[in-house]
């Protein structure tokens, strides 16, 4: 059915066509006997379609007469007005752009004189830093040194205490080395012997031994 329906389509508008290149009046009736036949129910609106087509192709086929005087002056006084009513536009939208520019330059300026005043107080800073640091590392060598005295002078006291407990102990152990034995006699003489001298003679009094523990305590 749609294969006969295009085949009928086709049928009709070649018809159409035909009548209108010789001038020919373009009916249902003359198209269907040119066509041999058919149902007017069916030719009626594809002559209707075919007829439209041809109208359309006509109108934009047909050349567009010559612009009229008035309408010419009319069109070129719109144009001036229309051209300074831009350049009016234009230019105010210059001025203001232009002040924009000079806007952000001076915002510009003013953010690069900050940034030169933040990067003299970081050298400032930065020069502070490393005189603490300067400060902090001889501060540390002081210490260090002021360390090393300290055990110096420790190992010093250390061995002076020692040396006096050792002075001290000395005498205590000579005398109790002097000592005689409960058991046997100070002295004695084998008969017929002579009699040996004292190896141990009585303790005398102490001027300025330096064996005495209260002279060693004093030094």
């Amino acid at each position: 059915m749609a294969q006969k329906n295009a085949s009928l389509e086709k049928l009709v508008n070649n018809a159409v066509r035909s009548f209108y290149s010789q001038g020919k009046t373009i009916t249902n009736e003359t198209v269907r006997a040119a066509i041999g036949g058919g149902s007017f129910r069916d030719i009626g609106p594809l002559v209707k379609t075919a007829k439209a087509e041809l109208a359309a192709e006509e109108q934009t086929t047909r050349a567009a007469p010559e612009m009229p005087d008035d309408f010419n002056d009319a069109a070129a006084a719109m144009w001036r007005t229309a051209w300074e009513l831009a350049d009016e536009i234009a230019t105010s939208e210059r001025r203001a752009h232009a002040a924009e520019i000079d806007k952000l330059k001076a915002e510009a300026d003013e953010a690069l004189s900050n940034c030169g005043i933040v990067e003299d107080e970081r050298d400032e800073a930065e020069a502070r830093a490393q005189s603490f640091s300067k400060e902090l590392e001889e501060s540390r060598g002081s210490l260090r040194d002021a360390q090393l005295e300290i055990a110096k002078l420790n190992g010093r006291l250390i061995e002076r205490e020692t040396d006096i407990v050792s002075r001290t102990k000395q005498p205590k152990l000579r005398r109790q080395t002097a000592k005689p034995s409960p058991e046997k006699p100070a002295t004695s003489v084998a008969a017929g012997e002579e009699a040996q001298p004292d190896m141990f003679p009585p303790k005398q009094a102490n001027n300025g031994n330096s064996d005495d523990p209260d002279t060693i305590a004093a030094e």
